[in-house]
């Protein structure tokens, strides 16, 4: 999967520092990308910028109550560390309820930030578009979320190809000793496991394609010419995965982002279908996942395989 719940901080620092460079050097008012970064780090701080005080508020609100669940859920005795959920070969991970509830306010609450960020960015540019060669973005967060169920962007062969690779990738090493394999506790069944593969990838699709897509690779773009636009904002996203679990290592999703970038640029900076391309790997790399696991008991699942 592409999705990462870690490395934000680093990956909103290091997009603050280009930019800032880049804006020092031309001697402009950066207003747009700053308040874009500014809702990165807090959710609502842009929109609010903007004059947008309501939709602040339900941002901030919103990143705020997940982050206190996740701190609550983290908190419990039961809620599982790296060392005890994935195996030492990272191709192993196992899941209990709280660790899972964790999971969706965790997700909920980075990919708030990243939507919020491109959020604050779109608007600004909406305003005054002015001093860009590249178009202003204009999805909004429905039209995001609806992405990966349009035919217009499933029908395309830059969609259905990558697609259609990825599940011949992983049918031909479904039953693998070395597939990667989700194995749940009592108290969670699959059909738990894929109700969160379908909802949290949905969240990750939308907000990492926003706000890599969307802005970073608009912003950069605009600055430096699509080419190098596409290296710095492909390099960024690939600083911000781990690579532990089942998320993509910094390589895979540098190069992933350049094909989502390339995409994204020769649709005239819309990301609408590399929502729809995302989610789509994601949901099928989950789904081989789960079926790769099973049900199993926390003590086998600690000892080394």
């Amino acid at each position: 999967m592409f999705c990462a719940v870690k490395n934000r901080t680093f990956q909103a620092m290091l997009a603050i520092v280009l930019l800032s460079g880049a804006a020092a050097a031309r001697a402009e008012p950066p207003e747009p990308w700053l308040k874009g970064v500014a809702s990165a780090i807090v959710p609502g701080a842009g929109q609010a910028s903007n004059g947008d005080y309501g939709e602040a508020a339900l941002h901030f609100g919103v990143f705020a109550v997940s982050v206190y669940g996740a701190i609550r859920y983290k908190d419990k005795s039961d809620y599982l560390d790296a060392d005890q959920r994935y195996d030492e070969d990272n191709n192993r991970e196992f899941i209990n309820k709280t660790t899972l509830r964790y999971d969706y306010a965790a997700r909920l609450a980075t990919d708030m930030t990243l939507y919020s960020g491109y959020a604050a960015y779109r608007d600004a540019r909406a305003r005054d578009n002015s001093g860009f060669r590249t178009p202003a973005p204009r999805e909004s967060l429905g039209d995001l979320a609806m992405s990966p169920f349009s035919i217009k962007y499933l029908a395309r062969p830059t969609t259905f190809i990558p697609l259609a690779i990825q599940a011949a990738a992983l049918y031909r090493y479904k039953d693998s000793k070395d597939a990667y394999g989700i194995y749940r506790a009592k108290d969670v069944s699959e059909r738990d496991l894929h109700v969160f593969n379908l909802t949290s990838n949905e969240m990750t699709a939308v907000g990492e394609e926003a706000f890599f897509r969307g802005f970073l690779n608009n912003e950069f773009s605009n600055r430096y010419g699509d080419n190098a636009g596409l290296v710095t904002s492909s390099a960024i996203f690939g600083l911000a995965h781990t690579g532990q679990g089942q998320t993509a290592n910094a390589l895979e999703a540098t190069l992933a982002g350049a094909y989502l970038g390339w995409v994204h640029q020769k649709n005239g900076f819309e990301a609408g279908e590399g929502v729809a391309l995302h989610y789509w790997i994601n949901v099928l790399a989950g789904i081989s996942a789960i079926h790769n696991g099973g049900s199993a008991e926390l003590l086998h699942v600690q000892l080394p395989f």
